[in-house]
């Protein structure tokens, strides 16, 4: 594939939480049930909390193993993989950590969540206080991980920096089943409006609808947003602009993007005075 084209898969697995054999063996049922998909992508995204692992659970060799998994996955499909979050102790700090590899299985950088959660600020997880921007062939990409990509003061301080495409693993927690679809609705249009706001691409990757812990559940919001795509009144609305799996369910999602399109999108709201600064 030309480097100004991109296949973007993420990920939407079943997942329990502290249960790390079990999740680990959801995602090769994943990828078999997706084999033909995860053979032609460029980048594969995991979600937060890719592993299930919580604090108290966390144990050196979970991390070990984990690294390790996400690094076969990567030389397998030969494909940048987005390691989605999983916890690291480091130094006697807890951190809510991306780990990025490439098609070698060469881990390039790491992220650390700068804005934690409710449930993460009572479990004391550390904030992070740097970026990492990379290169994806002629891609230029960036991270924020779930609460990150709300956080509007953050985002604007990305966007002068011209990246061409965000990744954002995200866990919803939502306090019932009955409000499922509405963690949906606000990721996907969220996505949008960050993916508008930048001109760049965004790439959601979360955990299937179910419960996550009794009585939170997550909401199933994966989705990728492309910006350069526009709809006419005949479409409906948002139909190529956000690709999502609609009712929540386990699977992937995965869109072709073209660097020039966005670029040119970029490029026209900058000159409209449309681009945030």
């Amino acid at each position: 594939m030309k480097s100004s084209h991109l296949r973007i898969t993420t990920l939407q697995p079943d997942l329990k939480i502290d249960e790390f054999n079990n999740n680990l063996n959801q995602y090769q049922n994943l990828f078999t049930e997706f084999s033909t998909t995860l053979n032609i992508s460029d980048v594969i995204c995991f979600p937060e909390y890719w592993n299930g692992m919580r604090k108290g659970s966390y144990t050196e060799t979970v991390h070990e193993t984990s690294l390790d998994f996400l690094k076969e996955v990567a030389i397998h499909y030969s494909t940048c993989v987005i390691g989605g979050s999983h916890l690291v102790n480091d130094e006697d700090s807890y951190f809510n950590r991306a780990h990025i590899f490439d098609p070698s299985g060469h881990l390039i950088g790491t992220y650390d969540k700068r804005h934690p959660f409710g449930y993460e600020q009572l479990q004391e997880i550390t904030p992070g206080d740097k970026d990492f921007i990379w290169q994806i062939n002629d891609w230029k990409a960036t991270i924020r991980i779930c609460s990150d990509l709300w956080n509007i003061n953050d985002y604007s301080s990305l966007i002068n920096k011209d990246f061409d495409i965000i990744f954002s693993p995200i866990l919803t927690t939502i306090p019932d089943r009955s409000f499922t679809n509405y963690g949906r609705f606000m990721w996907h249009h969220l996505a949008i409006i960050r993916g508008k706001e930048a001109a760049a691409a965004v790439i959601v990757s979360d955990t299937a609808m179910q419960v996550i812990r009794d009585p939170y559940w997550s909401a199933g919001a994966s989705c990728i947003v492309d910006p350069s795509w526009r709809f006419t009144n005949e479409e409906p609305i948002g139909k190529n602009i956000l690709s999502s799996i609609p009712d929540g369910s386990k699977g992937v999602v995965t869109v072709t993007l073209d660097l020039d399109k966005i670029r040119q999108q970029r490029q026209y709201r900058k000159d409209m005075g449309l681009l945030l600064s």
